[in-house]
């Protein structure tokens, strides 16, 4: 971790997983005196519930707090066999990190609640065909998904209006 405007560094452990990473990404809680968590997604070698083996694929999830300098085991995120985590879509904000999935689902990790929550896109996004480069952003703390449509050459932007509500 370097910190360059005041040039200092300090290593933070890996932590001791034999899982590949998946995702790694950070959020800052607090910039004076400066307090992040890192979250990090790794694809474990088997899920813990064989019965649910052909529905479900499962995440190990582990969160880093530099308060306490220490990586927390997380409980597992179990997706659909299908899901996955769109790797250029991440927003940060409401103290979530935000993912689209490709099969058309925004994905929110909570670093404070230590949770996660799976929800469809509004109707019109996900039941268009895939020809639509869709992208998240964040303005004016709401969360945007504008949605590029190449072929017919216009563009919609959705904006959450209700957090809490989806």
């Amino acid at each position: 971790m370097c910190i360059s405007a005041i040039k200092q560094w300090k290593r933070i452990l890996t932590p001791k997983t034999c899982y590949d990473t998946m995702k790694l990404d950070m959020m800052v809680e607090r910039s004076n005196p400066i307090h992040y968590k890192i979250v990090r997604f790794s694809k474990p070698k088997f899920c813990l519930h064989a019965k649910e083996l052909y529905m479900f694929h499962c995440i190990k999830a582990e969160l880093f707090d530099s308060k306490n300098w220490r990586w927390k085991l997380l409980d597992e995120v179990k997706l659909l066999r299908e899901e996955s985590l769109h790797r250029i879509t991440k927003v940060s904000m409401n103290s979530s990190l935000h993912w689209l999935t490709w099969r058309r689902n925004l994905f929110a990790f909570d670093v404070k609640k230590e949770s996660y929550c799976l929800f469809p896109l509004p109707p019109p996004v996900f039941e268009s065909n895939n020809s639509k480069d869709i992208k998240l952003v964040e303005y004016k703390k709401n969360l945007i998904m504008t949605c590029i449509d190449k072929k017919n050459n216009f563009m919609e932007v959705w904006i959450m209006e209700d957090y809490n509500e989806k």
